[in-house]
């Protein structure tokens, strides 16, 4: 008669099915991928620090070139307005002589 019986193996020390792979440790994952979130977080925050020196930086250079043009037009404005007095005697003066000339006398 033949044995048709399947031949049973020793149990082993552990069962647990999670524990039986050394090379898989949930709370060892768990630490790693907190430690990397933590990492990719703390690199982002000295990235967007860095960014907003930057953009201060622009953003005084920007006020300085600002400040300056309208410091510039101010003075164009008034120049104009300065030149344009002068003109506007020039031409009465002008006037005058050219009705001298003709001979209109007031």
């Amino acid at each position: 008669m033949a044995n048709t019986e399947t031949p049973k193996t020793p149990p082993t020390a552990n069962t647990n099915p999670f524990t039986s792979s050394p090379s898989f440790d949930p709370m060892a994952m768990w630490a790693q991928s907190q430690q990397a979130f933590t990492k990719m977080i703390n690199d982002s925050l000295t990235r967007w620090q860095s960014f907003g020196d930057q953009y201060a930086s622009v953003e005084a250079q920007v006020a300085t070139h600002a400040t300056t043009a309208v410091t510039q037009w101010a003075q164009l404005a008034k120049d104009a307005i300065a030149y344009g007095h002068q003109l506007s005697a020039e031409a009465r003066k002008l006037s005058v002589e050219t009705a001298k000339k003709m001979g209109v006398s007031a």
